[in-house]
């Protein structure tokens, strides 16, 4: 059985500004800024031999090295007015204040894109709460962590509506031929790795086939400060429709819409929507 531990936190923002095309990169760059000055007490402001390692969320969510972080932020492509999500898993859930602390001070004092553009944030909302409202922070007392656990709902012919690039490698190789085991094990994995558990099998023999795919490349690249270079993380969206879903598989599939699928998922890539029943809309 697949338990998992969540919140989903939702940020708009005013309309007066205009986002890019793809957003995913630029919220993630800014908010790691903010979130190393809401909770750094290192007076050397360095991470190599910090004396707090072990309890930085900072650290945690940007410096470990091998590591697969327990957030991730989707932002949906082409936006006109800027809105994203942001998850947090397992034990980062226990960190939400800062969190929130973090997001509104990337957007408000440090800025985004080339001009440090600082947008005032209409709204976060956590499962349809609203905890802050464009003043100040409302009471967090009514918001509870989701916890993931199979609810026997249960489809044998879905839908997979990709709003974000999907990238999954096979032979070290970015695929092209998607195929239903390799997305079943790459939740499997996510989950595995933002658990923080070892790696294991799948453990089960994947029942089902995908009789439609309209999935296109589409190009996408960001660059990073860090390394001086351009990194590419275009992939693979559309839709993907499945028949012959076993029910262990429909409930990877169901989590996958909550932690994502693929590479690059922290940036919000591999995001999709799942539609039960895709047989009714072929």
């Amino acid at each position: 059985m697949i338990n998992l531990k969540w919140i989903k936190i939702d940020i708009e923002i005013e309309d007066s500004y205009k986002p890019p095309f793809f957003t995913g990169s630029m919220i993630r760059g800014v908010f790691g800024k903010a979130l190393k000055s809401t909770v750094c007490i290192n007076p050397s402001y360095n991470c190599t031999g910090c004396f707090c390692l072990n309890k930085c969320i900072y650290y945690d969510f940007f410096e470990e090295k091998n590591s697969y972080h327990q957030y991730r932020i989707v932002s949906p492509l082409g936006q006109k007015e800027l809105k994203f999500s942001i998850y947090l898993y397992e034990n980062a859930t226990n960190k939400l204040p800062y969190i929130l602390s973090a997001v509104k001070k990337a957007l408000e004092t440090v800025g985004v894109g080339k001009n440090n553009i600082t947008p005032k944030i209409k709204s976060i909302n956590i499962d349809g709460t609203n905890i802050y409202n464009g003043k100040e922070f409302l009471s967090l007392s009514n918001i509870k962590v989701n916890i993931f656990q199979n609810n026997q709902e249960y489809y044998s012919s879905v839908k997979l509506q990709f709003l974000l690039p999907l990238r999954i490698k096979q032979q070290n190789r970015l695929s092209k031929d998607i195929e239903l085991h390799n997305i079943i094990n790459s939740i499997h994995n996510r989950i595995n790795q933002i658990k923080k558990e070892p790696p294991n099998r799948l453990g089960y023999k994947v029942e089902g086939y995908i009789f439609e795919n309209s999935l296109k490349f589409l190009d996408l690249q960001r660059y990073s400060n860090r390394q001086k270079s351009y990194m590419k993380l275009g992939g693979l969206i559309g839709n993907i429709s499945i028949r012959g879903l076993d029910q262990k598989s429909y409930e990877y599939l169901k989590v996958g819409e909550i932690v994502g699928v693929g590479k690059q998922t922290v940036f919000g890539l591999g995001s999709y929507n799942l539609v039960g029943n895709a047989s009714n809309f072929v």
